[in-house]
């Protein structure tokens, strides 16, 4: 996989350094969405979200940072556990294809670091931070010179080697899938 990683990153670079000029695209944004965590245990979807800065550097290739949180799964004070992501990090490049004058298909290759937590009635609640990669594809429409919309699904992070048993005293965070909406202003 590292290998894989090793020629999209060359093949990017590349593409980057001999398309034509372009003038760089700098942008901010933020991504609402369907997040599915999954502790290695068990899968639950809860809402989250992200702020992002980018820019498209090249006709072919961009590069982004996000930051962002989502909600807790379970109720408070029951016998299901709680599990959320109390933040995350990602950096990415984004090699891009237009589709047409206005729409862009584009993937994301990149790295992320996840802070997450795990609570259940009766143990202290954990937290756990972990890195790794991070890929994702997506869509965005230019609405005029300054705005655009976008919709994206997106992987962060392997799953974590646990049991029920274990995770209880030994949680070993999580991985996160992602379906989001963002909205971008470009300066």
């Amino acid at each position: 996989m590292t290998k894989m990683f090793k020629l999209a990153a060359a093949s990017c670079l590349m593409l980057a350094f001999t398309s034509t000029a372009q003038a760089s695209d700098p942008y901010v944004g933020v991504g609402l969405g369907a997040f599915s965590i999954n502790t290695g245990v068990a899968k639950k979807a809860v809402f989250g979200g992200y702020l992002q800065v980018g820019d498209d550097f090249s006709e072919y290739l961009g590069g982004e940072v996000r930051m962002g949180a989502t909600g807790k799964t379970g109720e408070e004070f029951t016998l299901q556990p709680r599990t959320g992501i109390d933040w995350f990090a990602a950096v990415y490049l984004k090699p891009k294809m237009e589709i047409s004058d206005n729409l862009t298909a584009y993937a994301l290759l990149g790295a992320a670091t996840i802070r997450a937590s795990y609570s259940e009635l009766g143990f202290a609640t954990q937290k756990k931070t972990r890195s790794g990669y991070a890929y994702g594809v997506g869509m965005q429409y230019r609405l005029a010179d300054t705005y655009s919309l976008g919709a994206e699904v997106s992987h962060m992070l392997s799953k974590p080697k646990t049991n029920a048993t274990a995770i209880r005293t030994n949680f070993q965070g999580l991985e996160a899938s992602m379906f989001t909406v963002n909205a971008q202003y470009h300066f």
